[in-house]
């Protein structure tokens, strides 16, 4: 049920949500070369680890929206964020690499759960003037978090260790749930049983299979699995060039990751400056591929391709806060915005899911990192391709 009001405290709260969850992420490009040490693994499974995450966001994000609307979003944020702390706290004590997989595709399912329920509650804690702002507010959760573990991994992992870090992530996300749980209680529950009389399951699950919003879970995919794959390969690849230490490549690429921000609250203002939503999604895909191309290009001096890393992720980070307000838009009732935002979530996740497998493959056949740069750039062509078509079924902003 929406309010007339919005309450900041409690929105910035909701968005915490993502942040701690998004410490899942964060915590593993910085202690990536540690792992492949101390568990002997290939570039190919280091590739894994960082994505093997987003899999069952990949095969399930609409369906884990569709019940968020049916059953609750408080409770399957708090299941979300417990569910992924008790994995990642096992993922610490694993000897090897499949071990170490298994743990990260559990904790893939507490991120999808909390993650798909969240901008749903969200919205409904926002006045109707505000929820534009409070979505792009919580756009910034992936950034933030996964920035903020990336710096707390550079500075203190070489003292903790990696399993340290898994350690620290997890008692954060246990920690958050018991928050969550303290100070929403049984919220979000009323639109859940306003679906369960109103909505059926599958009308809630057919809600994200028209064209509008497939097209737009397929920029977010494009989107997504091109920033993971840069920003999860960048330490590694500073410090195989040796161009960084472990601990200032890990800074380097917080620093890079944290830039996503600026993309994520100016994404409001864009759309609000006449231009279609569609549109700044396109142009945005387009300057990504072309500074991508610029970070692999060994050619050039590290001042000027880390500047470019730099600017890939602002001009991305327009595109996460614009693709949430499309959603809403695309969202007949209140009810069945759950699975189009689930829509969003599953097309991040497959992008992350591909994308640094595809990259590190790619890389490795070529045996450089230049090859790198052709996948991203092909990558952005086509998420503006298909940015170009959404345009032509999404709602015109007023």
């Amino acid at each position: 049920m929406a309010v007339a009001r919005t309450s900041w405290w409690r929105v910035g709260l909701i968005c915490l949500v993502g942040v701690t969850a998004a410490l899942q992420i964060g915590k593993v490009p910085v202690e990536l070369p540690a792992i492949e040490r101390e568990l002997r693994l290939g570039l190919f499974e280091n590739g894994l680890i960082i994505s093997i995450f987003s899999l069952i966001a990949a095969l399930g994000g609409i369906f884990v929206g569709a019940l968020a609307a049916r059953f609750g979003n408080v409770r399957q944020i708090v299941a979300g964020l417990a569910l992924g702390g008790l994995a990642g706290l096992a993922g610490s004590f694993a000897a090897g690499g499949p071990a170490l997989l298994a743990s990260r595709v559990v904790e893939g399912l507490g991120f999808i759960l909390a993650t798909t329920a969240t901008p749903s509650l969200l919205v409904g804690e926002a006045g109707e003037p505000d929820r534009g702002r409070a979505l792009g507010l919580w756009s910034m959760y992936m950034p933030a978090g996964m920035s903020a573990m990336m710096v707390v991994a550079a500075l203190i992992g070489e003292m903790a260790g990696w399993r340290g870090i898994w350690r620290l992530t997890a008692l954060c996300n246990l920690v958050y749930a018991l928050v969550v749980w303290l100070v929403f209680g049984g919220r979000g529950t009323s639109l859940a049983a306003a679906t369960r009389t109103a909505t059926s399951f599958m009308e809630l699950f057919a809600a994200a299979l028209r064209p509008g919003p497939l097209l737009l879970a397929a920029c977010f995919l494009a989107y997504a699995g091109n920033f993971l794959a840069l920003t999860g390969f960048l330490p590694l690849m500073l410090q195989m060039r040796g161009e960084a230490s472990p601990a200032l490549a890990g800074l380097l690429t917080a620093f890079v990751v944290a830039a996503n921000m600026l993309g994520n609250a100016a994404s409001g203002y864009i759309a609000g400056r006449g231009l279609e939503r569609p549109y700044v999604i396109a142009l945005a895909s387009v300057a990504m591929g072309l500074c991508a191309v610029g970070v692999f290009a060994d050619t050039l001096p590290f001042g000027l391709r880390y500047g470019l890393a730099l600017a890939f992720s602002a001009v991305g980070g327009v595109i996460p806060g614009t693709c949430f307000g499309v959603a809403q838009s695309l969202a007949a009732s209140p009810a069945k915005a759950g699975p189009i935002f689930g829509g969003l979530i599953q097309g991040s996740g497959i992008g992350q899911l591909v994308g640094p497998p595809i990259v590190a493959a790619t890389v490795e056949a070529a045996g450089n990192w230049r090859a790198a740069a052709g996948f991203l750039a092909i990558a952005a062509l086509v998420n503006a391709g298909l940015a170009l078509a959404l345009g032509r079924v999404a709602p015109k902003a007023r």
